[in-house]
């Protein structure tokens, strides 16, 4: 039986690039969970990873002459134990530290944890209702440091860092330099006189053997824009588009949006527009243990 479609949710963007002296640099956040509430009218909750299945990205100008050219990339983390068990402990710690107080989650409809990856991102935010606004309603234990997932610029402090926080409490099984992860063993013919063969070339620690540690190396989708509004007309725009029956998993369902150079025409004084349309699939939750087992109704066989 041939699998049937489903539906595709677009959630749409615009992110000024700013003044050049501010880059390279994260210029804004595309909010995907958060867009999607306001536009569907029902809390789409920031706790899920999102089934991204197509990315549009184009640039242009407002009320000056002259285009330009941009370069960044679309930073964003996939859904990894270590992260999504951060996530969670992040949650619950909001959660014990609201019921101190007398509230409860799940009475107030209008309430849901949401974290920026970064602190830039959380800054610029994007343009809404014609304003750049910062990041929507962004959770905080203390009422004045607000949460990240991770800060690659080390301005907030470590407890203010999820990604962090969670790996304090997660020791690595290997925490030495490379080239020393691997033993040479015993002595056999292929030893010599100084050393022998840890049977490894070009050595290099790829991860900490800990399935639990939350990586803070983000993954990315570089782009590259180009718009020139005179005579020529020409638009480059980045259409990203995989295979129709895969799709790419995003944890929380935000991008932050990284400028690494840009280039601005004569007379174009007020910068580009960058416009993001990014199509969902659907989300699924993270909330939940991976390794609880679920459990199976035992039906009764009807004997022939």
């Amino acid at each position: 039986m041939a699998k049937e479609l489903g539906m595709i949710h677009t959630a749409n963007f615009e992110i000024p690039t700013g003044p050049l002296g501010a880059l390279p640099g994260t210029i804004g956040t595309c909010d995907v969970s958060g867009v999607l509430t306001t536009q569907l009218q029902r809390m789409v909750r920031q706790g899920n990873f999102f089934k991204v299945v197509g990315i549009d990205i184009s640039c242009d100008t407002t009320g000056t002459t002259g285009g330009g050219q941009v370069t960044g990339e679309l930073r964003y983390l996939a859904p990894t134990r270590g992260r999504c068990a951060a996530y969670r402990a992040a949650f619950k710690a909001m959660a014990d530290v609201m019921k101190l107080q007398g509230i409860t989650m799940r009475e107030n409809a209008l309430y849901d944890f949401r974290v920026p990856l970064t602190v830039e991102g959380a800054a610029n935010g994007s343009i809404i209702d014609g304003s750049q606004i910062p990041f929507s309603n962004q959770a905080t234990l203390d009422g004045l440091q607000g949460l990240v997932m991770t800060d690659p610029t080390g301005i907030t402090s470590v407890g203010t860092q999820i990604l962090k926080v969670h790996n304090r409490s997660v020791q690595p099984e290997y925490t030495g330099t490379a080239g020393d992860q691997f033993g040479p063993g015993f002595d056999t013919i292929l030893q010599n006189a100084t050393s022998g063969t840890d049977f490894v070339l070009n050595d290099r620690v790829m991860y900490t053997g800990n399935e639990h540690h939350a990586s803070e190396e983000f993954e990315s989708i570089p782009f590259m824009l180009s718009w020139t509004p005179d005579n020529t007309d020409i638009a480059v725009q980045f259409d990203w588009q995989p295979d129709p029956a895969l799709f790419l998993a995003v944890m929380t369902g935000q991008f932050d949006v990284r400028v690494e150079e840009a280039e601005f025409d004569s007379g174009n004084t007020q910068g580009l527009n960058l416009r993001i349309a990014i199509h969902v699939a659907g989300w699924k939750s993270i909330m939940g243990n991976p390794d609880t087992k679920r459990r199976r109704s035992r039906r009764s066989q009807k004997k022939s």
